[in-house]
């Protein structure tokens, strides 16, 4: 059957997942260490339930306020959480040749970034029909319950899909439901197995 949807990850494949940026710029801006900011945020589990939506931006924001002495305010909070990701040009020129099959991020993050990408990384957010973000969904990938509620979203059932992630956990789960799911592992290789999913 051809594909009606195509599901991208953020992180890892749309654009590269570089936290240490954003450890390093909030580091800066509390005067601590990044790793004082990742024991704050990520090894207490903020994220993590940031993550299935237990924060919007202002919560977020005022919680790295209080944990962590965050001198800015909302928008600069918004821009130094996105530095985290790098768009691959490549990757999004794939985004853009698989028109007009429509696309979406499907992605496990917060509403604060959810909130931020249109406006720090238009580049990325303008290029699909819809941002799908685990937030939403109140779970994260493998979780089934975010690919059901994706592809209700999109209007789709599982074998008008495809998704492509860099996680092999989360490409099986997608398999187990019937979604042609395909592993990243850098544009070059992705293109033919597009090609090759397409051409069916």
């Amino acid at each position: 059957m051809q594909p009606k949807v195509i599901f991208f990850d953020l992180g890892g494949v749309v654009c590269r997942f570089l936290p240490q940026r954003r450890l390093a710029a909030l580091g800066e801006a509390c005067g601590v260490s990044a790793e004082q900011v990742e024991g704050v945020l990520y090894a207490s589990g903020l994220i993590e339930g940031w993550d299935r939506g237990l924060g919007s931006p202002v919560e977020i924001h005022r919680v790295v306020r209080e944990r962590l002495g965050y001198p800015g305010n909302l928008a600069e909070l918004r821009e130094v959480w996105c530095r985290a990701f790098e768009p691959d040009p490549q990757v999004l020129d794939l985004v853009d040749g698989v028109r007009p099959l429509r696309t979406a991020l499907l992605t496990d993050n917060d509403h604060l970034l959810l909130d931020a990408l249109p406006e720090e990384l238009p580049q990325v957010a303008s290029r699909f029909d819809a941002l799908l973000f685990s937030c939403r969904f109140g779970a994260t990938k493998p979780s089934a319950v975010v690919f059901n509620q994706a592809l209700d979203v999109m209007g789709s059932v599982a074998s008008e899909a495809v998704f492509i992630d860099d996680k092999p956990a989360n490409v099986a789960a997608a398999q187990e439901l019937g979604i042609t799911a395909i592993q990243f592992s850098g544009a070059a290789g992705l293109r033919p197995a597009l090609d090759k999913v397409l051409a069916q």
